[in-house]
């Protein structure tokens, strides 16, 4: 692809010229941040560059911004202020060359920021926490002695557990400057999941380490957890168990309306309370990155939810050349939002952020286009309406309620949206939805999804491999009245994948809610020449792991509400392929070249035909089914 470039001399700052210290030893932020303002008097396009090393970066002096960010944790005003350890703000045309340094960061903090930059170019790094706030406990040796069971476990280098009676205290690493740690737990936390390394799988669980407890104690390197007599004898031998507070108090990397941002040939070896998060600018890129753990750390978590994701993009979303493996939640998520509508007034909407995790910045600006839909089926009621004016909150302050917002459109708005019940719509901006590429990339354990996409302009994703992920492969949603993350797609190729032993379909098209009749959620979806091994069976109970034609393993397709639908030239490990239709005319259903392809509609006998089932959807064409 072609990636914009400038013919303009760049200014070069070092930032050792500036103290920052390549040994790790002292905190560079202070260094950084003067080598950055430096950066900004120079003017013109300008390259910040570090020489090879480690650099440290405090929380405690890191540059502190109000900032609202999607999907984190809304408008809790315990979280207004985010610590950003490397802020570029306001940049014409800004590079970081890291000269292949770590970037090493002590206590809860936005690793790097993007804010307001017409281009971004950043490479050749490292980024990693020193003290992760994802605790890992590893299950060495289970058994009973003395008529008690018992589990020895073990920590990586550098967490700090301190057992007392029946439970522990987790700390994160201490400042120096304040004394205080970077954050406290007890026991299980809020949330756990657990990784099989031997079989390199994560799923989402319930932590049985301290039920039962009749005493923890301390051993070198560990813990040994003594349970009562009548507690279960633990057979949970080499998992290692993942635990987590589940508030998303920081982005890890944070773009904010920045023109072009592109990140290449970076490690990110641990994100803080979500990943690589652009909300509301131009084009992101990523490119020949890593997003896991880095070896000797004794860690397996590299992400504390998802780990790329755009949220009300205008350009292209390109991920190309990436590895993925060992987040909390899904690896791209790629989604506009959709905003309640309370009340109408006129041409004027009065709209509100309904999912707790989403407030505070304005998701419309004058000269956009928005769709208005009903909530509970999808239905679009009014689109590529202007929105002439707009009073909500700006995303850098508070002086705005964060959760409420009045849009005015240029008139007549449709009776139906006149009439409309509080509750009953809801907007989406249609100017905020990126073109999206992902290609060459890989995913690999997690608990989730690979790729989460929603939008209506081109998705392309190729030449993927998707293996031992807990869910579908590709999702593709719509989700007004749930995450509220809209919204439909018109244009999606996924094409040339490999998706091996996932716990759903290779390609999952669900929109809770959609048409009774009539129009469909999503169209102009192709799923064309990829390969299936080992997927979830279908249905989701089904017998055994049987499919549709009673062979297991081999989901390609669940789909629902889909327009034009085609599903060719797929081949499966052994047998057939299942695919599942519900509400999706005109589907074009083949094996072509490849494996024989087995159809069913929603609702049919678990085990049965489906090329024989009665009410098959409407239109789909029987083409080389087995």
């Amino acid at each position: 692809m072609t990636v914009p470039t400038t013919t303009a001399p760049r200014h070069v700052v070092e930032v050792t010229a500036h103290g920052a210290d390549p040994t790790g030893l002292r905190d560079s932020s202070p260094a950084v941040r003067d080598a950055i303002a430096a950066a900004r008097r120079a003017g013109g396009p300008v390259t910040i560059r570090f020489a090879p090393g480690t650099y440290a970066f405090r929380a405690s002096s890191a540059v502190r911004r109000e900032l609202y960010v999607s999907n984190t944790v809304g408008a809790d005003p315990r979280y207004r202020e985010k610590s950003v350890g490397i802020l570029l703000d306001g940049f014409e045309d800004v590079e970081i060359d890291g000269g292949g340094a770590l970037f090493e960061y002590h206590g809860r903090q936005t690793t790097i920021a993007v804010i307001d930059c017409e281009r971004a170019e950043l490479h050749d790094f490292a980024v990693d926490m020193v003290q992760p706030t994802v605790v890992e406990v590893t299950v060495r040796e289970t058994g009973v002695a003395g008529g008690r069971p018992f589990r020895l476990v073990s920590v990586p280098p550098g967490t700090d557990v301190r057992p007392h009676g029946r439970t522990v205290t987790w700390r994160g690493e201490t400042d120096p400057a304040g004394g205080d740690p970077a954050w406290t737990g007890e026991g299980a936390l809020d949330y756990c999941q657990v990784l099989d390394p031997r079989v390199n799988r994560t799923r989402r669980t319930e932590c049985p380490l301290f039920d039962h407890v009749e005493r923890v104690t301390a051993t070198p390197g560990g813990l040994r957890v003594d349970y009562r007599a009548d507690a279960p004898v633990p057979g949970d031998e080499g998992l290692v168990y993942q635990l987590r507070h589940t508030d998303r108090d920081h982005p890890g990397v944070f773009v904010l309306e920045t023109g072009y941002a592109r990140f290449h040939d970076v490690r990110f070896g641990y994100l803080h309370g979500f990943g690589l998060l652009a909300q509301s600018g131009g084009d992101l890129l990523v490119q020949n990155c890593v997003f896991a753990t880095r070896e000797g750390t004794g860690r397996t978590t590299a992400g504390f939810a998802d780990f790329v994701q755009a949220s009300g993009l205008r350009g292209r979303v390109v991920v190309e050349d990436c590895r993925f493996d060992g987040a909390h939640d899904d690896a791209i998520n790629v989604h506009g939002l959709y905003l309640r509508v309370d009340r109408v007034d006129g041409d004027a909407l009065e709209l509100s952020y309904p999912h707790p995790e989403t407030a505070g910045f304005p998701q419309f600006a004058a000269g956009e286009r928005c769709e208005i839909v009903r909530v509970d089926d999808g239905t679009v009621v009014a689109t590529d309406v202007e929105v002439l004016g707009v009073d909500g909150p700006s995303g850098r302050d508070h002086a705005h309620d964060l959760t409420r917002m009045r849009i005015r459109c240029a008139g007549p708005l449709p009776d139906a949206v006149a009439a409309s019940a509080p509750g009953e719509l809801a907007v989406e901006n249609i100017t905020r939805t990126p073109a999206v590429t992902v290609r060459r990339s890989t995913f690999l354990n997690l608990p989730t999804r690979g790729v989460l996409v929603s939008t209506r302009k081109p998705v392309l994703i190729e030449d993927c491999v998707f293996s031992g992920l807990g869910m579908a492969g590709v999702l593709i949603t719509c989700e007004a009245g749930s995450y509220w993350e809209s919204g439909p797609v018109a244009d999606c190729t996924v094409r040339g994948n490999r998706f091996d032993d996932l716990g759903g379909p290779a390609v999952q098209i669900s929109p809770p809610h959609f048409p009774a009749g009539g129009r469909s959620v999503h169209r102009g979806i192709r799923v064309l020449g990829n390969h299936v091994s080992n997927c979830a069976p279908w249905p989701h109970d089904g017998d055994e792991g049987r499919g549709p034609g009673g062979e297991g393993g081999h989901w390609i397709v669940d789909a629902t509400s889909v327009d034009g639908l085609v599903v060719i030239d797929n081949t499966a490990a052994t047998g057939s392929l299942s695919v599942r239709l519900d509400h999706c005319p005109g589907a074009e259903v083949s094996a072509g070249s490849g494996s024989p392809v087995r159809v069913s509609p929603a609702g049919a006998a678990d085990g049965a035909d489906g090329s024989d089932a009665a009410g098959l959807s409407a239109g789909v064409r029987r083409q080389n089914w087995s």
